[in-house]
């Protein structure tokens, strides 16, 4: 889109500057001219300025049309999500809150039923908090997770131990180094999503008493130099950890991002959905056992 505009912008003003010479020309020697090449001249300038008025209708549907083509939403699109966002946390919502309430936790399989529910009202919360704040940083969108995740950690007996650094809180404090950007838009939104499912997992299959969030600045070390700009020499890890059952056994080498695959023995857990949202941001997703038992989802980029 960058080349029509540039090309379309200059032909303008090379007409522009066009008609300009006409006028001043048909100005001063206008009269002395042969009448000819008087009305050629003046049927130029009318036939430039036409064209200049047919560029500058295109070069403005041009920058409507870049204008629509931006990855921010517009007005009505986000309106309409809010409109969407309401009807499934009021509807849909208020029939699982309706459905949990019906069932009597004391019994093993009607708690096991009110679990998986509360995990798809969890779930429904989060999707709804996303289609509202397309544009949230992580720490933001980590924030809103742990605010609908807590009521059901509070039920279930467990415990999160939190640790979200904010590039932003941080600026300008003495002794903290520049601290790169964290994303926003979509990238935020695939790894919000990569640390919902490895809460999820941690909560459905490993039956764990604490979960620890992470997300934190690493060194790059083996990148970094003598001279190296100290911001580029740091990147951002997000870690999900547990306490839990750990990993199914033989769990198998990790295929990294490129493949998108999920190791044997982690089959049906979403780990393969993590895998490409990590592949589609360029991120490295890793999953391992924890010291100490547990299992921990660690995305670096």
């Amino acid at each position: 889109m960058k080349d029509p505009l540039r090309t379309l912008a200059i032909c303008l003003a090379l007409g522009l500057l066009q008609m300009l010479g006409l006028c001043a020309w048909l100005w001063q020697a206008g009269a002395q001219a042969p009448p000819w090449l008087s009305l050629a001249s003046l049927a130029l300038l009318v036939s430039t300025a036409l064209l200049c008025a047919m560029g500058a209708w295109r070069l403005h549907r041009l920058l409507l049309w870049r204008r629509r083509r931006s990855p921010r939403p517009s007005r009505e699109v986000q309106a309409e999500r809010r409109r969407i966002a309401a009807d499934l946390h009021d509807g849909v919502g208020g029939l699982l809150v309706h459905a949990m309430a019906l069932l009597d936790p004391r019994e093993t399989r009607q708690r096991q039923t009110q679990e998986l529910l509360e995990q798809a009202l969890l779930d429904l919360r989060l999707m709804v908090d996303a289609m509202d704040a397309m544009e949230d940083a992580l720490p933001v969108r980590l924030a809103r997770l742990r605010h609908r995740l807590q009521p059901v950690l509070d039920r279930r007996g467990m415990r999160i131990c939190w640790s979200v650094a904010d590039p932003h809180a941080a600026a300008g404090l003495r002794g903290v180094p520049d601290l790169p950007d964290l994303p926003r838009g979509q990238p935020s939104q695939q790894l919000l999503a990569i640390a919902q499912e490895a809460v999820s997992n941690a909560l459905q299959h490993a039956r764990a008493t604490t979960l620890w969030l992470v997300l934190e600045p690493v060194d790059r070390s083996d990148a970094a130099s003598p001279g190296r700009d100290a911001r580029r020499a740091l990147h951002w890890e997000l870690r999900v950890e547990d306490d839990g059952c750990g990993l199914p056994p033989d769990p198998g080498p990790d295929p990294g991002p490129a493949q998108g695959a999920t190791p044997p023995g982690l089959q049906g857990m979403g780990l393969a959905g993590m895998h490409r949202r990590a592949h589609a941001i360029g991120a490295v997703l890793d999953i391992l056992p924890r010291a100490g038992g547990g299992t921990v989802v660690r995305v670096r980029w």
